[in-house]
């Protein structure tokens, strides 16, 4: 496929001698122009031309606009741009026409006469460029938005796979059947938590942003079940900074971290082992930690076995927040520590 960049030099030459060509026949056809006269007004124009729209192309790719930039600012933008292109024109046409002022009675009015006609040629010029590559820009935004749309689909129907997978599921429904001949009303408590757990996943995971309170809600519910599932050798602490709470963050994101931190660090253990979820904040950054027991030697794997888990966490927090988050990984004595930054 041809680029249309490619064409930028055909078109420019072929405009600009057109340009020339059209005087040059106007000016020595009808107007009686003498032949040498005529030729150096079509070089003056052609090459005037040639060289005052080069430049504004080299300056618009060193400088370029976004189309966003408010109308005022594109308007003053455009006519002083032409403005001063058509003053450089005008300028090589006085330097062309120099060492003929005696032969042609050439006379800086004669010159001046042309600023008119030259700045509306370059204002075409300039609005035609100009207005295709904000068309383009324009056009790659739009495409480039519809595509991180479509990632995030995809990253929020992973966490929904992640909330709800098979293994948890199962493990759920088998200990709460269990416990429901030993502990009745526990056994109906937990029901009531596993079905908010799938509540919150058919409720939230359509929406982008919901507050950290909603989310350690539903994360409270789920590590109770876990605690049932790991029969006491699951114990856990929420720390969270009371003026943090209302703080808008993915759905289901500390909930994934939590559920990475019992699959790679407790499940490992004989022993179990703690989960230390901490919400705050510094230097207006907002940080969400997950510690959990073990080492990162036993989790060796992980950037292979990982799955839907940091790695969907990892893509959300990019599409969502590009630049101004990042999750980090590290081991602090005998916990490993998954942290979340994300500029406020």
């Amino acid at each position: 496929m041809i680029r249309l960049n490619s064409w930028f030099w055909p078109l420019q030459l072929l405009f600009w001698l057109l340009i020339g060509g059209v005087n040059f026949c106007a000016q020595y056809f009808y107007s009686g122009f003498d032949f040498a006269l005529a030729v150096l007004n079509f070089t003056g124009l052609s090459f005037g031309g040639l060289i005052s729209s080069t430049l504004y192309r080299n300056y618009y790719r060193r400088n370029k606009l976004d189309y966003k930039i408010p109308w005022p600012r594109l308007i003053l933008h455009v006519l002083g741009s032409a403005l001063l292109q058509s003053l450089l024109w005008l300028l090589i046409m006085v330097l062309l026409s120099w060492p003929f002022t005696k032969s042609y009675a050439i006379n800086l009015g004669k010159v001046l006469i042309n600023l008119a006609p030259i700045y509306i040629l370059v204002l075409a010029w300039d609005l035609v460029y100009l207005g295709y590559h904000l068309i383009r820009t324009y056009h790659r935004a739009e495409v480039e938005k519809w595509r991180l749309e479509s990632e995030f689909q995809k990253a929020k129907l992973g966490a929904l796979k992640a909330q709800v997978n098979p293994h948890f599921m199962f493990n759920a429904i088998n200990n709460i059947r269990a416990l429901i001949l030993e502990n009745p009303v526990l056994a109906r408590e937990m029901l009531t938590r596993f079905a908010e757990i799938f509540r919150h996943a058919l409720q939230y995971t359509g929406e982008k942003l919901i507050t950290i309170n909603e989310e350690l809600g539903i994360l409270t519910h789920y590590l109770e079940i876990q605690q049932l599932q790991f029969d006491g050798r699951l114990r856990y602490v929420i720390d969270a900074q009371e003026h943090l709470l209302m703080e808008t963050i993915p759905p289901l994101i500390l909930q994934l971290l939590v559920e990475n931190a019992i699959k790679h660090g407790i499940s490992l253990n004989e022993n179990g082992g703690e989960i230390l979820i901490g919400i705050g904040e510094h230097d207006n950054i907002l940080q969400l930690e997950v510690k959990n027991t073990g080492t990162l030697a036993l989790r060796a794997g992980l950037e292979e076995h990982m799955g839907i888990g940091l790695k969907n966490i990892a893509e959300r927090l990019s599409l969502t927040y590009g630049a101004a988050a990042n999750l980090e990984i590290t081991e602090q004595a005998s916990f490993v520590v998954v942290t979340i930054k994300i500029m406020r």
